[in-house]
């Protein structure tokens, strides 16, 4: 074979070689492309299913039922930083008044005030149930509990501030008429059920 026929017939070889490779399938793209609609097909199953949940999760937000809290009796002394939660059958039974020249607060029934013949005019006409007393000195619970000159009655601490300390007293005297002896010793009996909230105070 001539020089110039091999030169031709390599050349025919080539071009072959060339329209050969233009038709092989290209491998790699097929995957990319299959690959990428598996994913596509995974992320709307993944999309349904969250919006699935979403919906269930909003469905069942709305069966929730929300209890509203019942309001609560208390009594607000902002001058001293001092809150008494009362227990909720109190309600309508009890009145407050204050003694400046003896700093103390009195909780009282007015209606047993009334069935003693007092008043809401007139300090300690019945039914008192139960006092705050301001003592000038600052003490803590173990000397209220030790016994002091303050022990004169049966007492609680409460709560200690730069004003002084302030003691629960009972009523030590009669402070109920016959006939509204069992309503008065029911909320006597319940005294140890207050709960006070302290602000301002001395740790």
């Amino acid at each position: 074979m001539k020089k110039e026929q091999l030169s031709e017939h390599i050349g025919n070889i080539d071009d072959q070689l060339v329209q050969q490779a233009e038709h092989i399938p290209n491998y790699a793209r097929q995957h990319r492309q299959k690959g990428f609609k598996r994913f596509t097909a995974f992320a709307a199953v993944i999309a349904l299913m969250v919006c699935s949940f979403t919906v269930g999760a909003v469905a069942f937000a709305k069966e929730i039922v929300v209890e509203v809290p019942v309001e609560q009796e208390t009594i607000e002394l902002k001058e001293i930083g001092l809150t008494l939660i009362l227990p909720d059958n109190w309600k309508d039974k009890y009145a407050l008044e204050y003694d400046a020249d003896f700093k103390e607060y009195y909780i009282y029934n007015p209606d047993i005030r009334e069935a003693m013949g007092g008043n809401s005019e007139t300090l300690l006409s019945g039914g008192m149930l139960f006092y705050l007393k301001l003592w000038d000195e600052q003490l803590t619970k173990e000397q209220v509990d030790a016994g002091g000159e303050w022990s004169y009655a049966k007492c609680e601490y409460i709560m200690t501030t730069q004003s002084g300390t302030y003691l629960l007293y009972y009523a030590s005297d009669v402070q109920f008429t016959p006939e509204t002896m069992d309503e008065y010793r029911q909320m006597e009996s319940e005294i140890s059920d207050i709960q006070f909230v302290v602000g301002n105070v001395i740790e």
